[in-house]
């Protein structure tokens, strides 16, 4: 079992590379216009999809505002069935085609580029047809200050965005973003909401009553119970096979895991310590799939005692992260020793893998004050979940090795969210991050003053070399760039890389799952369930 994820990593992470070099020079890119209908007609004669599909969800909502995204986990399979971007990633692979926009001009210099949008696009809910007005609204939204928008890294090289006419817009750049077709217009940052709709409701209420131009739009939410969402039946491409998808917030995993023998739900993620169980299991089918996700322990700096770099660097030598991925993950994913898996562009190969030492770590408790791990009471905030309940039982017992008294703190998911991105109530921290193709998506979190810099951690030359990268179009240059800002956060010891994770999601024999991405991540627009269920 462990080979098998391996192996898998392996292959996506070389496919992975492929495409962040491809779409990194997309400016040589010739993108050829597929000649579809530009006026499109409405789907009225299409007959409506039946079926429903229900989903375990990691837990509730916040918003369905793609600038206001708060997890990727929780909220961006329903945003991208709701909305729609310029671009989009190519179900069941990483590559970028278009979507919104039929074909995009790039100048030479990098720094303009103007797509041509399709035309007779349809917004939900009668909110009119999708223009140049909608797409600037959208992005310069997520740049204005007064916004606060937590994605205003992703559009950190934007200047604004032209009107050319009703269907042509220009995205005009302070500096070439290398990263524009890998991360930002894939993504949430870069899916388009309805100008109108956001204008009439106000941020927050458009955030629960979302309007796009998907595949499917909102139904209803009913806070802790399920997010509802029906088909488009005006969208302007194929209509989806599944009437109506049902996102149920089930945030214990374990939770799911009996949901889906029982067949209450129909799709869920299991932790990796089951994945024999539901394979001999023959009502359901399992696909295992490479986590495009970094996991790790982080310090937060601006609270005693890991202000303290000795501090930090104990606890790194004390940890014993094989320890943890054979206890908590069941040893199927490989463990990390720095932020970018295998494959990735910029990934630093031969950075140093920390074994436990509990000598090491004494002597820097000692160098640090406080020896013996004497008057260390540290507090380790996660939220619900299996695989973290195991992590805290293994770090409590290997840092009262060294003297240290943990206290482990459990938290739902929003109350977590909310005391590490303050920076208070907690000393150390378990989390994950989902990310994407490109380096620079990884790395942005971490830059000073970031919203979801979870350790509070700020350091000057990093944020210099990732400007540096985010706009360097040579990917050997780019590469150096991130390979000497994951040695600077090895020299600040503010995190311990755990694993890139294996993703296990388990379906019902009545669904067919369509293209799954190479992470997991589901299109429930291209998924099917059997008429008779």
């Amino acid at each position: 079992m462990f080979s098998k994820g391996s192996a898998l990593l392996n292959r996506v992470m070389a496919a992975m590379l492929v495409v962040v070099l491809l779409v990194s020079c997309a400016p040589a890119v010739e993108v050829e216009e597929t000649k579809p209908v530009e006026v499109l007609p409405t789907s009225t004669e299409t007959p409506v999809s039946k079926g429903e599909l229900k989903i375990a969800n990691w837990g509730d909502i916040n918003t369905l505002d793609p600038s206001y995204m708060t997890s990727t986990e929780r909220e961006f399979t329903i945003m991208n069935s709701i909305y729609n971007g310029l671009v989009k990633y190519k179900e069941g692979t990483w590559e970028v085609v278009p979507d919104l926009a039929l074909r995009w001009d790039i100048s030479e210099n990098n720094t303009e580029v103007t797509f041509h949008l399709r035309r007779g696009v349809q917004f939900h809910k009668g909110y009119g047809e999708l223009t140049a007005e909608d797409v600037k609204f959208s992005f310069e939204r997520i740049i204005d200050p007064e916004q606060g928008s937590p994605e205003s890294a992703s559009w950190a090289a934007l200047d604004h965005v032209e009107i050319i006419d009703d269907y042509t817009v220009k995205l005009v750049l302070k500096m070439p973003s290398a990263r524009l077709f890998t991360s930002t217009l894939p993504l949430n940052a870069g899916l388009i909401v309805s100008k109108k709709a956001v204008e009439e409701m106000g941020k927050e209420d458009f955030g629960l009553n979302p309007i796009g131009t998907g595949q499917y739009e909102f139904d209803h939410w009913t806070p802790g119970q399920e997010t509802v969402l029906v088909v488009f039946k005006d969208y302007w491409g194929e209509l989806p096979k599944i009437g109506k998808l049902i996102f149920i917030p089930i945030e214990e995993i374990g939770t799911v895991e009996l949901a889906l023998r029982a067949g209450e739900i129909d799709v869920g993620g299991i932790s990796l310590l089951s994945i024999e169980a539901f394979q001999n299991n023959p009502a359901v089918d399992v696909y295992l799939k490479p986590g495009l996700k970094y996991w790790w322990i982080g310090f937060t700096v601006i609270v005693p005692p890991f202000d303290n770099l000795k501090v930090r660097e104990a606890i790194r030598y004390a940890i014993d992260v094989d320890g943890i991925l054979l206890a908590a993950f069941n040893g199927v994913p490989d463990r990390a020793n720095t932020m970018f898996p295998p494959g990735m562009l910029g990934r630093w190969d031969d950075a140093p893998i920390y074994e436990q030492d509990l000598d090491k770590a004494e002597a820097l408790l000692i160098e640090a004050g406080y020896p013996d791990g004497d008057g260390l009471e540290v507090t380790f905030l996660m939220w619900p979940q299996e695989e973290n309940r195991i992590i805290g039982e293994v770090v409590k017992s290997q840092l009262d090795k060294v003297g240290i008294n943990v206290s482990v703190v459990v938290l739902e998911v929003g109350a977590f969210n909310e005391a590490t991105t303050s920076g208070k109530d907690n000393n150390f921290h378990i989390s994950f991050f989902a990310t994407t193709v490109d380096p620079g998506y990884a790395t942005m979190w971490f830059i000073c003053g970031e919203t979801w810099n979870l350790s509070k951690w700020c350091n000057p030359e990093y944020d210099d070399l990732w400007e540096q990268a985010d706009a360097e179009m040579d990917p050997q240059k780019r590469a150096d760039l991130y390979v000497e800002m994951q040695k600077i956060i090895d020299e600040d010891a503010w995190a311990i890389w755990l694993t890139y994770d294996v993703g296990a999601v388990v379906m019902q024999k009545h669904v067919n799952p369509g293209e799954l991405f190479p992470n997991g991540r589901l299109a429930p627009w291209q998924m099917e369930v059997e008429a008779d269920k």
